[in-house]
């Protein structure tokens, strides 16, 4: 059983509303950047609703069995029996396909059992499609507006023909050592969901997975059109096989000879284009996770693409946290004094900014503090403005602390160094609101996190200003509280960096805080206080 089951009913009311939050400010043209991070030059131009476990629809039937030791099992996973996958943990959450061809959008299936009665099985060929709430998408026009949950692409099944149109579709020569895991993705335009609900849960699959290096990923889009910039960058990280989308990886290969293969990462474990293959995952709903690796994730990306940083952002890469007593960095100064840098995230667009920045940049400057234990800290602060993949990595290389508000650009958190702190700001009117404490609950479910993660929620009605939209009385209501421009008291920001030095990086100590609420707290007309259970609201 999963370990997340207990709260699979918290995650689906939590992404649903997450959705339909980002979903209507999109199609109003509302401060798309609350849904969607850049994508910029860097490296191009720029279950988990789980679900029971589908049935083996390939040809022969799963049964368990795996490689044995020594060459045999350097062979598994190299190249992975059919039986070897319907025995992993991808079956028991995807569709399992065995001899299957792919062809102009759809499936060609091999097995008897998909050819007419008598001298066949007679069964209909399946057709696939996103399941459980997957495969929001949103088709963007070339005049800037969305159509929300825009459907993707359905892909169709069916039997072999006679007279099939290419050569290698009559008589297949079927890959084993290349294992497509066609995946419908979970909000692909939002990099926060993409990061945290897609990436993260797909990582922890291919770090169990001994055949990892034979995985294809395969997103599926609406009417062939491209992934995000930042989907690429994201899933390259996690497979030598180059990503393609379901369009392009189905596309009938020319006749008369062999496909020129584009330089960079190669097509298959062949090294060319393949259009057959042994096994097949189809994942419409999700993966049935036994872990999260949130943190584990973020810092894989840090170290596949670091080279591509600035030298200082690569050595800090390797770091804690200065904010942890003895981490490589974080030796105090002449006079006893360790100074912590605290990266405030700046947000695109005229929604969700914090308005007294400024006063607040200059307090956290200014500020000095002993902890209990005797350490003295001080805080040199500024702000970053994160707009794609490479620009959010260098100012979590470069935090100890990082501080935005609430958003998608929050998932950058999850590639801060170990020991490193997120102070996540919330506006007033929001805790009324499920999607607000996701991030801290989701983090909690990492249990290998090393992200200490706060949360200042505005409970005093002064504590923001409107968003054009609300202010115009435009729109819908419901979209209005999240896009708030907010206006933090000091006060309370001081209260979440005491708290951040106080505890010192200590995962331990953070738990302890976590069950007893003291992670997070209400910043009130007159008074801070703790938050305690996370269902807890605003008094005001």
């Amino acid at each position: 059983m999963s370990k997340v089951a207990p709260l699979r009913t918290l995650h689906v009311l939590l992404l649903a509303v997450a959705v339909v939050f980002c979903g209507l400010a999109l199609l109003l043209r509302q401060g798309g950047g609350l849904c969607y991070q850049r994508t910029g030059p860097l490296f191009f131009e720029t279950s988990w609703l789980g679900g029971s476990a589908p049935a083996n629809v390939g040809g022969d039937a799963a049964h368990h069995g795996g490689g044995g030791g020594g060459p045999q099992q350097l062979e598994e996973q190299r190249c992975p029996t059919s039986e070897a996958v319907a025995a992993s943990p991808w079956a028991s959450s995807c569709y399992h396909l065995t001899k299957v061809c792919v062809d102009n959008g759809g499936l060609i299936m091999y097995d008897d059992r998909f050819q007419p009665a008598p001298n066949g099985g007679g069964e209909p060929a399946p057709t696939f499609a996103a399941e459980n709430n997957y495969g929001q998408y949103i088709y963007v026009y070339r005049n800037g507006y969305g159509s929300f949950n825009y459907p993707l692409a359905s892909i169709r099944g069916r039997g072999q023909a006679a007279n099939e149109g290419a050569d290698y579709l009559r008589q297949p020569t079927f890959s084993r050592c290349t294992v497509p895991v066609v995946w419908y993705p979970f909000w692909m335009t939002n990099f926060g969901h993409f990061l945290r609900d897609n990436s993260a849960k797909l990582w922890g699959f291919i770090e169990d997975t001994p055949w990892a290096s034979s995985i294809k990923l395969v997103p599926v889009t609406a009417e062939g059109l491209s992934l995000p910039g930042f989907n690429y960058q994201l899933l390259q990280s996690m497979t030598p096989l180059r990503v393609e989308t379901w369009a392009d990886f189905s596309a009938r290969l020319p006749q008369g000879g062999p496909a020129p293969v584009q330089p960079g990462s190669p097509s298959s474990a062949e090294g060319d284009h393949q259009r057959c293959f042994e096994s097949m995952l189809i994942c419409t709903h999700g993966l049935n996770i036994t872990r999260w690796p949130l943190h584990g994730f973020g810092r894989h990306l840090v170290q596949t693409y670091k080279h591509l940083l600035a030298p200082d952002v690569q050595v800090a890469a390797d770091t804690q946290s200065a904010v942890r007593a003895g981490a490589q960095g974080s030796a105090a100064a002449p006079g006893g004094l360790t100074t912590l840098n605290v990266v405030f995230q700046k947000r695109l667009g005229d929604t969700r900014q914090i308005m007294n920045l400024e006063e607040l940049l200059q307090g956290c400057n200014e500020w000095r503090h002993t902890t209990a234990a005797g350490r003295r800290f001080g805080f040199k602060c500024w702000e970053a403005e994160i707009t794609d993949l490479a620009s959010g990595m260098t100012a979590a290389q470069r935090a100890d602390v990082m501080v935005g508000v609430h958003g998608a650009n929050l998932a950058n958190g999850w590639m801060l160094r170990p020991g490193s702190s997120m102070v996540e700001i919330q506006a007033y009117g929001f805790d009324k609101h499920p999607p607000h404490l996701q991030d801290p609950l989701f983090n909690a479910e990492d249990k290998e996190s090393q992200v200490l993660w706060w949360v200042l929620q505005g409970c005093d009605p002064a504590g923001y200003l409107p968003s054009p939209a609300e202010a115009a009385g435009k729109g819908v209501a419901a979209s209005w509280v999240k896009n708030r421009n907010i206006i933090l008291r000091w006060k309370a920001l001081e209260t979440a960096l005491r708290q951040v030095a106080e505890t010192g990086g200590d995962m331990q100590q953070y738990w302890q805080l976590w069950r007893s609420g003291h992670w997070w707290w209400h910043v009130n007309p007159q008074n801070i206080t703790v938050g305690g259970d996370h269902h807890s609201t605003c008094a005001f």
